[in-house]
């Protein structure tokens, strides 16, 4: 693709003319992939995704570079076949995906050390992850009906959706909440037909039990976190199982903290699954939704094969998969 003739295009004749931004080496090699690889598997993962624009802001140390955005805010200078700079203005550890700058949702992420991520391997699937928010936010009134969810009380910067007073140190719904765990867990894997359709129902009952506790809002605020964080999480997973046999290209693998596909894929749902049995409720707090709504869509792949079909038809819950 075209990111890594950004390097030389802007060193031979952008940069000659003062001192214009560079983006890094390695990153820009990343980025590369991130396109590269989705464009390669996305649509396995799930039906229409690459249709889905996917602009993205690398944030660095003191520049951020815009890159597959439509149109370019003013504000950034072009420095490159479709890369734009600005001085930094996120942290530099930021990950999240919102309209920055007005539709579409842009992917807003730090470099691999400076992230979660860690290392470049993991880094491509935590975008991935983001991308797939801008598959969620790219559906037609979706910020609409967020806000119609009645959940902001006021809040329009969006921090309701990490601050929201949910009752995560109730003592009774933590007891409520292992239980629902260790079900999932065991579901999850268990290999026998019979003994999955049994722990599946006891999943559900299970469920019904654990959301009757809360108040209407609170299991709104739930349902939503389930089916925005959780899912993301969860395609996080397939899309690093479906990427078990990609080959990357050169300057990938030259990378000095490159990851073999193979083996990472391997690591991806047991990761999550072993987060999932350390959370507990009044420690992870809103946290537990990643790995819990992941481990729901893992349990729906085989207990409820066809629910991606209706998972945009039903927004912010995945409640209708539970149903009996």
């Amino acid at each position: 693709m075209r990111l890594l003739t950004i390097i030389l295009l802007s060193t031979t004749a952008l940069f000659a003319q003062g001192p214009t931004p560079q983006i890094p080496l390695a990153d820009a090699v990343r980025i590369h992939e991130f396109y590269r690889l989705s464009s390669q598997m996305q649509d396995q993962v799930w039906p229409g995704w690459s249709k889905t624009p996917a602009p993205l802001l690398l944030v660095t140390k003191e520049t951020e570079f815009l890159t597959h955005d439509p149109d370019p805010p003013k504000q950034f200078q072009k420095v490159g076949d479709d890369i734009y700079a600005r001085p930094r203005q996120f942290p530099a550890g930021l990950l999240a995906t919102f309209p920055a700058f007005g539709p579409p949702s842009v992917i807003v992420i730090g470099e691999p050390e400076n992230t979660e991520a860690k290392s470049s391997t993991p880094w491509l699937f935590v975008v991935l992850h983001e991308h797939f928010h801008q598959l969620q936010d790219s559906q037609p009134g979706i910020f609409e009906a967020v806000n119609g969810l009645g959940l902001t009380h006021g809040d329009t910067t969006g921090m309701w959706m990490l601050n929201y007073p949910f009752p995560y140190d109730n003592t009774a719904l933590g007891r409520s909440y292992s239980r629902l765990r260790d079900v999932l867990l065991a579901a999850l894997q268990e290999a026998d037909d019979k003994k999955f359709k049994s722990l599946a129902r006891q999943y559900v009952t299970e469920r019904k039990n654990f959301f009757a506790q809360l108040s209407p809002d609170d299991r709104k605020y739930l349902s939503f976190q389930l089916w925005k964080e959780g899912i993301a999480r969860y395609v996080q997973i397939k899309s690093a199982e479906a990427a078990a046999a990609y080959q990357p290209t050169a300057e990938f693998q030259a990378l000095p903290d490159y990851q073999p596909f193979n083996t990472y894929s391997a690591q991806a749902r047991a990761d999550t699954l072993g987060e999932l049995k350390q959370t507990e409720l009044a420690k992870w707090k809103r946290v537990v939704v990643y790995s819990l709504g992941a481990g729901e869509g893992l349990l729906l792949d085989r207990f409820h094969p066809s629910w991606k079909q209706d998972y945009f038809k039903n927004p912010f819950t995945l409640d209708p998969y539970f149903a009996d």
